[in-house]
């Protein structure tokens, strides 16, 4: 089914490449558009000797169906999207994912422009369900309030800010430990487009309540060719628990005991993980960039 689901990407990758913003004064709605960036890297991890078992191949799948577009005449839409957080060890004994994380929501979208166009500010607020997708104690789930600000200069610089406020389940255990100490309940990111959109630069990162750390992502990307809604080649930087969730589920909970309750196992947690990873990207220069 995961298989399918990368075959999927990969169509629809030049088709929503044509549903990217052209230029501010005209810009061209579409049935489906792109939320989030979608990409498609291999990598390497950084804090162990890389091998065929712990290199893998991560791709991301985000797209929106706007509902209702500016609403009497407010400039405020109202949108559904679906975004998939893939990771595959790819070069493993028989090619198994290593995590799967899905993420539907609905958002409602205010932008304000400047008379050519030119998105000024932008502020997002909606409700998003992260999961991924098990149903037995190793089920991991969030679901969460999403409010996002995003300030753009002509300049090329845009600076976001993301609050996610809600908890998470552990099976059937709620708790605050998946959105605290591994997912963080804020994110913020600079990125920075050349004036000919050429090149882009990423960094993000999400305060966690674990031992003063955060996840943090850090990207270069150079568009190919010189047309505006060219895919970009680009490596990735990542550092953080947010991938480790798997290997933190597995090594100390939760348990299914005699009752059938499934409790969380506390004690330390495995180490981050720490990958380099290089691909092809397809931004839509959006509010919700970095690694949200």
């Amino acid at each position: 089914m995961d298989r399918k689901i990368l075959c999927i990407v990969l169509c629809l990758l030049p088709i929503l490449a044509q549903a990217q913003e052209q230029n501010y004064s005209e810009k061209k709605h579409h049935f489906i558009e792109m939320f989030r960036p979608l990409y498609l890297t291999t990598g390497l991890p950084l804090t162990e000797k890389p091998s065929w078992d712990n290199s893998d191949v991560k791709f991301q799948l985000s797209f929106e169906i706007p509902l209702w577009r500016d609403i009497k005449g407010s400039g405020i839409d109202i949108l559904v999207s679906y975004t998939q957080i893939s990771i595959w060890n790819f070069y493993a004994h028989s090619s198994p994912f290593f995590d799967n994380t899905y993420i539907p929501g609905i958002y409602m979208r205010k932008v304000w422009r400047e008379d050519d166009g030119f998105p000024l500010r932008t502020i997002i607020a909606g409700a998003e369900h992260r999961s991924n997708g098990r149903d037995d104690a190793y089920s991991r789930s969030l679901n969460y309030a999403l409010v996002g600000y995003s300030r753009s200069y002509r300049s090329g610089l845009v600076l976001q800010a993301n609050l996610r406020i809600g908890p998470g389940w552990w099976g059937d255990v709620l708790n605050w430990e998946l959105p605290l100490k591994y997912y963080g309940l804020l994110q913020m990111s600079a990125t920075y487009t050349t004036p000919s959109r050429a090149w882009e630069f990423v960094v993000s990162a999400s305060p966690l309540w674990n031992r003063s750390i955060a996840n943090v992502n850090a990207e270069i990307a150079r568009r190919i060719g010189r047309k505006h809604n060219n895919p970009y080649v680009f490596i990735q930087f990542h550092y953080g628990y947010d991938e480790a969730l798997r290997e933190c589920m597995d090594s100390y909970g939760p348990v299914i005991e005699e009752d059938g309750k499934v409790p969380c196992l506390y004690g330390t947690p495995v180490p981050p993980r720490a990958m380099l990873r290089f691909g092809i990207l397809i931004t839509p220069h959006s509010t919700l960039r970095g690694n949200l």
